[in-house]
């Protein structure tokens, strides 16, 4: 136990205190508790550990002083759980990555009440745990980390409990499912599901070289994805098979990657036009994920998702991973960014010739792209159309710039496309197009594609559907 312990420890800053408070009910320990460990010969307690995480030294005075309350509040970072569940004891924790010797990322991150010592502080972080290996594996975990983010988050999601996940797979159970075995991503999939996702599954094999692209889209769009990897490639594999989520990604700086396709088509236009897209959907950068087995916000590249491992897992690559997805996003991210390139590059209203241009592709809520662009510096009468214009809950947005612009955090145009339109044909999904000192919307009671003159002024990035931390 110490020496696991110590493996989390040694993540944390060298200037962090911790209040270590006992018996706490942690209620999914409890869960699982009752579940399975209450059952077992084995005596195994009801109660946990809870350790508070502060950035200065604090004293037991402090917790029962109003003049130092504050100081609580702007010290805390968060919370870490010991389970009576050894080896793998550490339960459920929020960390704020300050607490922890990182570099710089973005990434999805919830604010939840706890208490600690009887105060009422905010923890923010996303939700970690490691897996106990008989009732919550890798895969358990993943959705229960999942679901506590979202059901966090959003009123549309609940977060669960180890049970719930169990009793979800009673379906596909044809033998115990306690001890668990582990989960296939067909099964992850099937329990988002039952929580209210409109899951989409993603594969290696069938998106090839697409497929980290995606992996990039989705988390600009502030969405954690449960990725399964697995050593299956090797003639000498280990039968390693793990899931992990991705919740974030390092700041690159604004890295251009030159736009490569296959697609003979597009080549010619791009030569034919001089243009030159710069696609910043690049996986050129680390990711952050969340893994049972190590500590929270391990920093890997897709590459080499594993790179925190011994070398027995060097052969570990990520084969699928699920986005789950609000159920009525129908048009899903290669279908989008699909379109949007063939509208830049192919018309009704091309790109014009002889430019250098960026592009980013990403999901955002209609309310939160509306209130940004409300706050923006975006012309007027280009804001009072957007605000205006009805949109579905979500939208997905195309972000176009110039190098030069998007070093000072300015956008040259932007496409907005209907999320649940998933018929591209006659460009249905388009909501919005602006650039190229033009407009082009669908106009008239009879919903003619048009394209309107207008005098287009840089304007801010949307920045908002991460957090940097």
């Amino acid at each position: 136990m110490q020496k696991k312990l110590d493996f989390l420890l040694s993540n944390f800053k060298s200037s962090c205190w911790f209040l270590v408070e006992y018996p706490y009910v942690d209620r999914i320990y409890r869960d699982s508790y009752y579940l399975y460990y209450s059952s077992k010969y084995g005596r195994y307690s009801r109660d946990c550990v809870r350790v508070s995480i502060f950035s200065e030294r604090i004293h037991d005075t402090d917790f029962r002083s109003q003049d130092h309350i504050n100081t609580l509040k702007n010290n805390y970072l968060g919370f870490f759980i010991l389970r009576p569940t050894e080896p793998a004891f550490i339960g459920r924790n929020i960390i704020n990555p300050p607490a922890l010797d990182l570099v710089d990322f973005e990434y999805c991150k919830i604010t939840v009440e706890v208490t600690s010592n009887g105060i009422k502080l905010l923890a923010s972080g996303f939700p970690h745990a490691s897996q106990d290996a008989e009732t919550l594996t890798c895969a358990q975990t993943t959705i229960w980390s999942v679901m506590e983010y979202f059901g966090t988050k959003y009123p549309d999601y609940k977060p669960v409990k180890p049970s719930i996940i169990h009793d979800m797979l009673k379906v596909f159970a044809h033998e115990r499912q306690i001890p668990s075995n582990g989960l296939t991503v067909n099964q992850i999939s099937y329990v988002l599901k039952q929580l209210g996702f409109g899951t989409k599954i993603y594969s290696r094999e069938q998106y090839s070289n697409e497929f980290e692209r995606l992996i990039n889209i989705y988390i600009q769009s502030g969405i954690p994805l449960i990725a399964a990897m697995d050593d299956s490639d090797v003639s000498d594999s280990r039968g390693i098979g793990h899931a992990v989520v991705i919740i974030g990604k390092t700041t690159n700086n604004h890295s251009f990657t030159k736009f490569t396709t296959n697609n003979a088509r597009y080549e010619a236009i791009l030569k034919k036009k001089q243009l030159i897209l710069y696609d910043l959907n690049n996986s050129n950068c680390s990711y952050v994920f969340i893994d049972d087995n190590h500590p929270p916000y391990q920093l890997a590249t897709l590459a080499n998702p594993v790179s925190h491992y011994t070398t027995d897992w060097k052969h570990v690559t990520i084969k699928y991973f699920i986005a789950p997805l609000y159920p009525k996003i129908y048009l899903e991210a290669a279908e989008a960014r699909n379109f949007a390139i063939e509208f830049l590059l192919n018309g009704p209203y091309p790109l014009e010739m002889m430019q250098q241009i960026t592009f980013k592709c990403y999901l955002a809520s209609s309310r939160t792209f509306k209130h940004s662009i409300a706050l923006s510096s975006i012309q007027n009468n280009l804001k009072h159309l957007i605000l205006e214009k009805p949109m579905p809950k979500f939208v997905w947005i195309i972000e176009l710039s110039t190098p030069e612009k998007l070093k000072s955090n300015q956008l040259t145009g932007l496409l907005i496309l209907d999320a649940t339109e998933p018929n591209i044909s006659d460009n249905k999904p388009l909501i919005i197009a602006a650039y190229d000192n033009s407009l082009v919307f669908f106009d008239g009671p009879n919903e003619v594609l048009t394209k309107f003159s207008l005098s287009l002024q840089s304007f801010d990035v949307f920045l908002n559907n991460l957090t940097s931390s």
